[in-house]
């Protein structure tokens, strides 16, 4: 029976729709180009599952698709003639110094503190924002806690365990800032600073800001010349994540059968991208395109 014109339409939508519904949210095949088996930034190697920041596609209706886990995209900028790779964590930048494929590690380095000269002025604590479903700690982190703007009038009742803080933990460099609030600034290493010494420290401080560094680094400076300028050499030094697969059943069959993972920008598996350009629902076993390393 023939349908009358005014309602083709409407059958035409829900018979795209069915089929899109019905199989991956992303179309049949894709560009190969976004699953580039690396790319080199500044020497590091980026590959899988990072991936650069313009090295997307797009779904059905539009939105973007990476080939690599969400919040692990590397941004590739040009200084002059120097390349530098760029990751954001809670938006903030940090500087990739290195990925380590083998052991599932990304070296960090703060892109402020690697651009603030020997003395730099760190302004954020270090937070994952939602790569926390992706990257983590590789143990139980050493950190650099820094205390800025802080006013020890020994006038006022002052706890007498702070009044040795200047002549050990004051950051003295000449280049140093404060910023615009003035006082005195401190650098500490983990477990330096007891309990109720660090809150009456905090108390007369405009901002305190706590950083991972690489313990390795650390436990090898001069640690009595991190307030003259020590400090800046560690932080430039970065510190170590790992990235664990969070990832849900579909994402394990994919990559089990040599195939990329494919995440929409809001986390959510869109399909599993096979080395021949096709698209599979879960895996690329059936496509031909499994792929060789």
């Amino acid at each position: 029976m023939a349908l009358p014109p005014r309602l083709l339409p409407f059958f035409l939508l829900i018979g795209v729709h069915a089929s899109v519904s019905h199989g991956s949210p992303l179309p049949p095949t894709y560009n190969t180009s976004i699953c580039s088996k690396s790319y080199e930034c500044g020497g590091v190697n980026i590959s899988y599952p990072f991936y650069l920041s313009n090295a997307t596609g797009e779904t059905y209706d539009y939105t973007q698709f990476s080939c690599g886990y969400t919040d692990l995209k590397i941004s590739c900028s040009l200084d002059g003639r120097n390349e530098t790779p760029t990751i954001q964590l809670g938006g903030d930048n940090y500087t990739v110094l290195d990925i380590f494929y083998d052991n599932r590690t990304i070296m960090l380095a703060d892109t402020d503190a690697l651009r603030g000269g020997s003395c730099p002025r760190v302004r954020h604590n270090v937070t994952f924002g939602q790569a926390y479903e992706w990257l983590q700690y590789t143990g139980s982190p050493d950190n650099l806690t820094f205390f800025f703007g802080c006013n020890l009038n020994l006038a006022l009742t002052i706890d007498p365990r702070l009044v040795s803080l200047s002549d050990q933990y004051q950051i003295n460099c000449k280049t140093f800032s404060n910023g615009p609030d003035g006082g005195d600034s401190f650098v500490f290493t983990s477990g330096e600073l007891e309990g109720p010494v660090e809150s009456e420290l905090a108390r007369r401080c405009s901002q305190v800001i706590v950083v991972p560094v690489n313990g390795g680094i650390l436990n090898s400076s001069n640690q009595s010349a991190l307030p003259s300028g020590g400090y800046g050499q560690v932080l430039k030094k970065g510190f170590d994540l790992a990235w664990n697969s969070r990832k849900d059943e579909q994402c394990n069959l994919c990559e089990q059968s040599q195939g990329h993972c494919s995440y929409s920008q809001n986390r959510t598996f869109l399909g599993c991208l096979c080395s021949d350009g096709k698209v599979g629902n879960q895996d690329c076993r059936n496509s031909g395109g499994a792929r060789q390393g």
